[in-house]
């Protein structure tokens, strides 16, 4: 019986080892980093085609879309970051707890990877889900979550985000502009239907 338990007890003891090591490792990006001299135009675009539905809803037109790829969608995220952070001043990127690693799309899903600075160590996580618009906010359902390169249970996680993403400062931070119906992913692009 002792030997037994002694046996079992190195048995937990290596599997929280690797499920340490897994936890702390640096994940693969889930999109290829997007080239400098790329990132203004593919930003713009991303701003041409929202513009375009917001004028055709003035114009009195309803159901149009528009399909944005994964390096439009993270090029405008670098863009909106980089300009977040020059309005609040230097020193401001060192209090965001979140920081966007990248987003892609795949079929149907969308997959974003973060990385939360937790007890003075980056953490990646990515998640992936579908992704649609309920009541005139984002919505995302997971059906996969990840810290560093351990997998986790999706009903671990996806209660916690969704009471997280219900808080009234969170909340705002996903609503939709006014011509936006609804959002979803479509083979591999993002597509936003226009009111």
């Amino acid at each position: 019986m002792k030997k037994a338990w002694k046996v079992i007890r190195w048995i937990v003891l290596v599997s929280l080892v690797i499920a340490i090591v897994l936890m702390v490792t640096k994940p693969s990006r889930p999109a290829p980093p997007i080239p400098e001299a790329d990132k203004k135009q593919l930003s713009s675009q991303f701003e041409q085609k929202l513009e375009r539905l917001e004028q055709t809803k003035a114009s009195g037109e309803t159901g149009a879309t528009e399909q944005f790829t994964p390096e439009e969608v993270n090029a405008s995220l670098e863009d909106m970051t980089v300009n977040a952070e020059k309005a609040m001043g230097p020193g401001a990127a060192d209090d965001v707890k979140t920081k966007v690693v990248g987003i892609n799309f795949v079929g149907d899903q969308a997959t974003g990877q973060f990385i939360v600075n937790q007890y003075g160590k980056d953490i990646y996580v990515t998640m992936s889900g579908h992704l649609s618009a309920k009541d005139g906010y984002a919505n995302i359902e997971l059906t996969d979550a990840k810290i560093g390169n351990l997998s986790v249970p999706v009903s671990l996680i996806n209660p916690r985000l969704q009471q997280r993403l219900a808080e009234p400062d969170q909340r705002e931070k996903l609503k939709l502009p006014d011509f936006i119906a609804d959002l979803r992913v479509e083979n591999g692009k993002l597509v936003i239907v226009e009111k």
